[in-house]
């Protein structure tokens, strides 16, 4: 065999086997072993720093001294469980919006500032924080669709220290200009200047000390960044002394790292067979964390500073604090009052198995002044207070209903009853019918008096429970919730600390005396049903009772077995959920092999006929068993309170790199990684503690597989991944040890893959008021058969005019939707939520939508010559052949920029302002064949942006085959010939795996060739810059600009 062919199969075989990277890795998923920073660190240590150094110290300065930002964090949220949470769900989120950015924009060179495109990102981070920063000033709480952008722009900042030079010259310092300014001050090279000598970049070479590649930089102070050939922009070569010329990104998966200057600059990873300049990797990444820091906080030009702190931290998500108040205390009272002689059988059932759980709660907390119950069915026995917690629960085990006639009236009486009776400052929890024959029986003014009076002067706290006849009656699309129209039972919160008791309500027609309370107090009515009544009263307790549970284990019990369950030091209650028609014969052995009882710290209640639960207080630990006698199957729901929680993420592979999911559901048969994040893990117990395993169940509890993992971390928190290919429905479980004691933990919410998947298109518009916009999504039949999905749409601003659409796909073929929105005032952001129904299962997708005032910009091709031809379509013979296009762009808010892209030195923009109509702009476009794809975008003064294709390359691909030959007769004639063909094996193998990905990157963004580099900056197109303009014939005023 021919050697040269030897070396171009080896490499082609790497090649195929590469990631494609150019930037930091998206999460510790993809580092494999080594502790590298990565968008999601980078980002989530950022905000850490912000919060901590400057927020933190504005709220309660000189408060908190721990040197770890983490441990301040912690400690300003002290006990405040759920505010510490949602401020943890908020730098998630940003955080999976950074690794979106990178998803959907990763071969865009002006996001990456790669191939020296480093004014287009500057002038993209600038767009980007004036929007921001607008934005904030002038919304208080839809924060999502702003978090969305804060993503896109901490990816591109991020991105300027892992592929510039920066850190060469300045190290882990931030560069302040840096989307601040328009203009940079420090001069970025030029189309002839050479950046870099050549290096060896074998990884053998880069392993060691003689690394020549970390001195490859010139250093004359210019900015540079590598051209990577996974970015379609073709690295320049001409003119340049021998051995030298532009930077290389470097890397397995770069072409041009065999061409001069070989080697390259990227600082993404630790790894030396990824990263040339590996060494600088931790400079580059605390550079990114100071910057992401100062974008948020830092003096004069962070947000703080520009929006306030009462708006950075509603951004941050820190506005949750002591968000809910706090109803389970030694001074309150716990009170429910309920409507037993209506038809509220499943109110007395849902109330008797929230009330075991609150009971419980006290006994591992701090228990509640006494315990309220009024009923309205028998006016002599219808008050019940006690301190006893079983004695409660008794009371409501077997309180019946009555099925007597009742009304609101006698309800509000037994609420006031229930008033006169709980401690200030108590929560009340009342239930009752909405029957119309009921609510027929009319209001008493003296009553709603009596009520207005207790709730403002004992600082009572009441929320109502309206349950109707309708099956569906929550989640119909109006019902009242504080005065307040909600979407779903997750957006019933809490009662708020500190709210206005007294509202000076409007006067009006109401359905009932408590929707009149309702209208003057912070009280809340929830129109509810039996089906939904359980989740919604959950919800409300654990928010304002702190009733957290952990799942420690599920399983399936068959008649004559015995089953183990592990319960682990850190558990200080737990319960077992036994449900089945015999389940109460279940026998509980404890560790030392005796029977439990049921006295004391421990408890038994019957729920009904097939729901029984066992709860046992400061439990031994150890192995504990259930022993089933001789009846049906039961299932056992085992759960707890105490420390060590877990949650994890679905990933994908794309390209070598792992993302999350974008889906709510997985595809079926898809290799996925399950990642981990262990939490709450004890500082006591650290050393002590390993986790040894992920597992999944099925439906049932029974074991579907085991992924063993490694853990050989300390911390207080741990993150494991394993891999698996989903094939049916599943929840996930973890394994560990505590010195000698086994840890289980379960998220007991089962997944279900799905045979097909969605997603949306990019580019994603701003919606206008009153104009019709068309949203794409793309669905795909996973399956090898052919398929009819139903796609169901929905948006939180109902601006959505077609919610249902069907289509009918063979296998593995994919098909683009139109969904069609019209934005109505006052409305300024929407959620779109899309639904792919497939029998049993369903996969979600969203996306946030602003809404702008006025009309983005539009751009009009009004001529244009002709394609370029396919002989011309390759580096050799691209420059013989010129295009140019004309344009029409109109604007409705004033014009603030208007610029192409890529950039090249071929491609010219000019444009001039009509004489008459100061918003409208004739443009002409001109460049070669060399660059045949560009895109015009124009931004106005409201912030909105319009991109314009303009594509000359008749379909026809660029074609590189004579560029590679061509590099190689130059390398052959100036090298030793093992490296030659080295070289040019890389290339050619490297080609060969950029071909076999070229589809899919080409689903986000077209392929762009260029050869010439950009100039060191180019002038700014904006109009009170007219000194970068020039006059034509009739005297109007003349841009020209560059590509960005």
């Amino acid at each position: 065999m021919n050697p040269n062919t030897t070396v171009f199969i080896l490499v082609f075989s790497l090649v195929l086997n590469v990631r494609f990277v150019f930037s930091f890795l998206p999460s510790s998923e993809s580092t494999g072993e080594r502790s590298d920073f990565t968008h999601g660190s980078i980002t989530e240590d950022g905000i850490y720093k912000a919060v901590a150094e400057v927020i933190i110290e504005k709220v309660k300065p000189g408060t908190y001294h721990s040197n770890s930002h983490t441990d301040k964090v912690k400690a300003f949220f002290n006990l405040d469980n759920r505010s510490k949470h949602e401020f943890e769900k908020t730098v998630h989120y940003i955080v999976n919006k950074v690794n979106s950015a990178q998803r959907l924009y990763s071969s865009d060179t002006s996001r990456t500032m790669s191939c020296e495109h480093i004014s287009a990102g500057n002038i993209l981070l600038h767009l980007l924080r004036a929007k921001i920063i607008q934005l904030c000033r002038t919304r208080s709480t839809d924060w999502g669709p702003i978090r969305d952008i804060l993503g896109e722009y901490l990816f591109t900042l991020q991105e300027f220290y892992s592929n510039t030079n920066w850190v060469e010259m300045s190290g882990s310092k931030p560069y302040t200009e840096l989307g601040v300014q328009e203009r940079l001050s420090i001069k970025i090279s030029d189309a002839k200047e050479a950046m870099c000598t050549s290096c060896n970049h074998s990884k053998i070479t880069l392993h060691t000390s003689t690394n020549s590649c970390a001195s490859n930089l010139m250093k004359n102070g210019h900015l540079t960044s590598g051209y990577t050939s996974d970015q379609h922009i073709i690295k320049p070569y001409n003119g340049f002394p021998a051995n030298a010329g532009k930077c290389s990104h470097g890397g397995p998966s770069d072409v041009y790292r065999g061409f001069p200057a070989t080697g390259g600059i990227n600082k993404e990873t630790s790894d030396p067979g990824l990263s040339p300049h590996h060494h600088l990797h931790t400079e580059a990444g605390r550079a990114a964390v100071q910057a992401t820091a100062d974008f948020l906080v830092g003096q004069d030009t962070g947000l703080l500073y520009q929006i306030g702190l009462e708006q950075t931290t509603g951004l941050l998500g820190l506005d949750y604090r002591q968000h809910c108040y706090n109803c389970l205390s030694p001074a309150l009272s716990v009170v429910f009052v309920i409507d037993d002689a209506g038809s509220v059988s499943g109110q007395l059932q849902e109330a008797f198995r929230h009330s075991v759980a609150i009971v419980n709660q006290a006994r591992v907390s701090t228990a509640p002044f006494n315990y309220i119950l009024s009923t309205t069915g028998n006016k002599e026995h219808g008050l019940f207070v006690t301190t006893n917690g079983e004695e409660f629960k008794n009371r409501l085990q077997f309180l019946q209903s009555s099925n007597g006639g009742n009304s609101l009236k006698t309800t509000l009486h037994a609420t006031l009853n229930a008033m006169q009776q709980a401690q200030p400052g108590s929560c009340i929890f009342s239930f009752a019918s909405t029957d119309p024959i009921a609510n027929a029986k009319g209001k008493d003014t003296g009553l709603l008096h009596d009520a207005l009076y207790l709730l403002e002067n004992k600082n009572l706290h009441l929320m109502q429970f309206l349950q109707g006849n309708n099956s569906n009656s929550h989640t119909a699309v109006h019902k009242r919730i504080s005065n307040h129209v909600t979407a779903s039972p997750t957006d019933v919160h809490c009662f708020v600390p500190n709210a206005n008791l007294h509202k000076q309500g409007k006067r009006g027609k109401r359905s009932n005396i408590f929707e009149e309370i309702a209208l003057h107090t912070s009280s809340s009515v929830i129109q509810t049903s039996h089906s939904t009544l359980g989740d919604i009263l959950g919800h409300v307790l654990q928010e304002n009772m702190n009733i957290q549970t952990l799942g420690v284990d599920s399983f399936e019990m068959l008649s004559l077995t015995t089953h183990v369950f592990h319960i682990d030091p850190c558990i200080s209650l737990f319960t077992v959920r036994l449900e089945g028609s015999t389940c109460s014969n279940i026998q509980l052995m404890r560790p030392d092999g005796s029977n439990q009882s049921f006295t004391g710290n421990a408890s038994k209640d019957v729920i009904d006929s097939r729901t029984t639960i066992l709860s046992v207080q400061h439990p031994l630990y150890g192995v504990w068993q259930v022993k089933n006698s001789p009846s049906s199957p039961c299932h056992l729901t085992v759960s707890g309170s105490g420390c060590i929680d877990f949650d994890y993420k679905i990933m994908e592979d794309l390209r070598g790199v792992k993302y999350q999911i974008t889906t709510s559901s997985p595809v079926l048969g898809k290799k996925y990684t399950i990642s981990v994040s262990v939490k709450e893990i004890p500082k006591n117990v650290t050393t002590n503690f390993q986790i040894t395993e992920i597992y999944m169940k099925k439906s049932d509890g029974s074991t579907l597989t085991s992924l063993p993992v490694s853990d050989s971390s300390t911390g207080t928190t741990r993150t494991v991944s394993g891999e698996v290919i989903l094939s049916e429905p599943f929840y996930v479980g973890i394994k560990g040890t505590m010195s000698s004691e086994t840890v289980t933990r379960e998220d007991q919410k089962v997944v279900t893959p799905v045979g097909g998947q969605i997603e949306f298109v990019p580019p994603f518009e701003t919606l206008v008021y009153n104009e019709e916009t068309s949203v794409s999504v793309r669905v795909s039949n996973a399956g090898t058969v052919k398929q009819t999905f139903k796609l169901t749409a929905a948006d939180t601003a109902r601006f959505l005019i077609d919610a249902t659409k069907h289509v009918t796909l063979n296998g593995n073929q994919s098909k683009s939707i139109d969904f069609h929105l019209r934005a109505v005032p006052p409305k300024t952001s929407t959620k779109l939520t899309v639904t792919l129904e497939i029998e049993r299962a369903n996969s979600q997708i969203e996306h946030n939508f602003m809404v702008s005032t006025v009309k983005p910009p539009n751009v009009i091709v009004t001529s244009r010559t002709e394609n370029c031809k396919k002989d011309i379509m390759n580096p050799n013979n691209c420059s013989r052949q010129q295009w140019e296009a004309d344009l029409t762009v109109v604007f409705t808010a004033n014009m603030t920029r208007l610029y192409i892209s890529p950039i090249s030195g071929a491609l010219v923009l000019t444009f001039h302002r009509d004489a008459i109509d100061k918003n409208k702009f004739t443009a002409t476009v001109k460049g070669d064949c060399c660059t045949s794809k560009t895109s015009i975008i124009a931004v106005d003064s409201a912030g909105n942006t319009k991109s314009s294709s303009i594509n000359f390359s008749g379909e026809n691909e660029f074609g590189i085959s004579s560029y590679i030959k061509k590099q190689r007769d130059k390398m052959a004639e100036d090298s030793d010939p093992p490296t030659v063909w080295i070289a040019v094996g890389c290339v050619l193998g490297a080609m060969a795996g950029i071909g076999a990905s070229v589809a899919l990157i080409r689903k986000y963004k077209p392929f762009q060739n260029k050869v010439n580099s950009d100039p060191p900056d180019f002038p700014d197109p904006i109009p009170n810059q007219m000194s970068n303009g020039h006059s034509d014939n009739s005297r109007r005023s003349v841009f020209t600009g560059f590509g960005s």
